[in-house]
């Protein structure tokens, strides 16, 4: 259901291009890549293990055309994310650029495949990852429900400058624009604003995807530019819209389409869409569910229930228990919803910090501090101590002092908000997406 899909959707653009500046293939081509890999396939699941994300898609077509599970790794994440990985879902099979490499004589637990086409690990920025199975029905409900409000054509171009290891960009910017018909071309050089900048506007690209994080830098580079990128079609994930971030995009790239949207792995993984004539009324809100999706909030917490929620955790039955109740999948984020139904995230549940009874959202922290222009990036966190309340820390990337940086807390935080502990740094960690490693070690000491 899945490849037939997808390839017939391909043709209706055979000669359309992909590239990653080293090889450039037609729709058609990749196609017969695929089918050709693709018969060499005997196992249940395959490990995603290539050089380039460009081998990865032809791999991952490979998978969908046998109907085998894959597992997409990245390269980007270490030796040490990926054997975790391996270890975690049981992979004895790797599909690498060189083919196909059998890794490990035992055989793994039984789990029923019979319909998963991927098994994609959680982004482990907690470093525990979990391997969310997501169906064949999954995706191409996912990609029906982003296909009715995204506006872009085969007349554009993307740049996917994300590992495909992360769903966001696997089912959000690769799928979904080769059904719509686009060039891509794939940049992997990693989290380099000023390169991806610089690539963007020789290849002329028309769509680019990403966290605020990435956009905001990309906006302080553009504005500066004498030749800016005109971007058509701008989509941030990943990531909790800050007001500065929102209208430093917006100045630096007055003409785009910008949609704001977020999902989670769970959910193949396109949740919720802001629509681009909504941006400048209500940035910090994700919009409105997807059209097959329904949502509500219990308890604080979003939860969401449709066609597109995965089958559950692999080789996991408690941690699917804990997320899938009912039919619907708790999120583990904190929500609000407005008098019109638009989401706002608030922050993840289990990065919630409470003192003295108050719950208190680091994004919350984090975004007001960011007002501050001597302020290039924050990290806000709990620290449970000998009391029942949890310190505040901060991490803070600044040339300012920590008295200075305290008289900004006082300015812009609530009392119950401000830290007990500020640590200057000269980096906030971020993964190769570029979306902030919270709870990770190097983040928490």
């Amino acid at each position: 259901m899945l490849y037939e899909y997808i390839k017939r959707r391909m043709l209706e653009n055979p000669d359309q291009l992909v590239s990653d500046g080293i090889k450039t293939l037609t729709y058609s081509e990749i196609l017969e890549r695929a089918e050709e890999l693709g018969t060499q396939l005997t196992e249940e699941k395959y490990g995603l293990l290539c050089d380039t994300d460009f081998d990865t898609a032809i791999s991952l077509f490979a998978c969908f055309y046998a109907r085998k599970t894959a597992v997409p790794l990245s390269k980007r994440y270490g030796d040490k994310h990926i054997s975790r990985i391996i270890e975690k879902v049981q992979i004895a099979h790797l599909i690498t650029s060189s083919g196909v490499v059998r890794i490990s004589d035992t055989m793994p637990e039984p789990e029923d495949l019979t319909d998963v086409a991927l098994i994609m690990c959680t982004s482990g920025t907690t470093g525990n990852p979990k391997g969310a199975m997501i169906t064949e029905k999954n995706l191409v409900t996912n990609l029906y429900d982003i296909e009715k409000y995204f506006q872009i054509n085969n007349k554009d171009h993307i740049l996917i400058a994300r590992p495909l290891y992360h769903c966001a960009v696997l089912t959000g910017e690769l799928l979904i624009s080769l059904i719509k018909g686009l060039q891509i071309s794939f940049f992997s050089e990693g989290f380099i604003p000023q390169r991806i900048l610089s690539v963007a506007k020789d290849k002329k690209i028309t769509v680019l995807c990403g966290t605020p994080t990435l956009f905001y830098h990309l906006a302080a580079l553009n504005s500066k530019s004498k030749n800016p990128l005109d971007l058509r079609v701008i989509v941030v994930s990943g990531e909790c819209m800050t007001q500065k971030a929102a209208e430093s995009i917006r100045r630096a790239f007055s003409n785009s389409k910008i949609y704001n949207v977020y999902g989670l792995t769970e959910a193949s993984p396109r949740a919720c869409y802001l629509p681009p004539e909504e941006f400048d009324l209500t940035p910090l809100s994700v919009g409105v569910p997807l059209a097959s999706l329904k949502a509500k909030i219990e308890d604080n917490e979003l939860l969401l229930k449709g066609g597109s929620i995965m089958k559950g955790y692999y080789n996991d039955p408690d941690a699917t228990a804990k997320a899938i109740r009912n039919g619907w999948l708790y999120t583990g984020d904190i929500a609000e919803r407005d008098e019109i139904g638009r989401v706002y995230i608030k922050c993840r549940r289990d990065n919630m910090i409470i003192r003295s009874g108050m719950n208190i959202y680091p994004q919350e922290i984090e975004n007001a501090l960011k007002q501050d222009e001597r302020i290039r990036d924050v990290l806000a966190y709990g620290e449970k101590n000998e009391t029942v309340s949890e310190k505040i820390h901060i991490k803070v990337v600044t040339a300012l002092s920590k008295p200075d940086v305290f008289e900004v807390c006082r300015k812009h935080l609530s009392t119950y908000q401000l830290p007990d502990v500020i640590d200057i740094v000269d980096e906030i960690p971020k993964n190769a997406s570029g979306k902030v490693i919270r709870n990770a070690e190097g983040n928490r000491n």
